[in-house]
């Protein structure tokens, strides 16, 4: 297994703090993006499954809340996302 260094620089470049970021992640325990702000994390799961038209964020937000949380969809903080990659639940 890689190292939290070294996996997670495949979807987050390091800032001031490394762990000040929100990871999204798939029903499957995959993370494939993540954001600095909790909003753009939001953003990015909704145009992961195919959500373009949304419009705001309040919107995305919405979707995430109903849709995205019956398709598996999560938005995990970046010290939650090393601890369970730690773990073996983060692919």
């Amino acid at each position: 297994m890689k190292t939290w260094e070294e996996f997670s620089k495949r979807y987050h470049t390091y800032g001031p703090d490394p762990l000040d970021f929100y990871g999204c992640v798939n029903a499957e325990g995959e993370w494939f993006d993540s954001s600095d702000s909790f909003e753009i994390a939001v953003h990015w799961c909704c145009y992961s499954a195919g959500q373009f038209e949304l419009g705001t964020a309040a919107a995305e937000l919405e979707w995430m809340t109903v849709e995205g949380h019956k398709r598996g969809y999560s938005i995990i903080h970046g010290t939650m996302l090393k601890q369970m990659y730690e773990k073996g639940l983060i692919k």
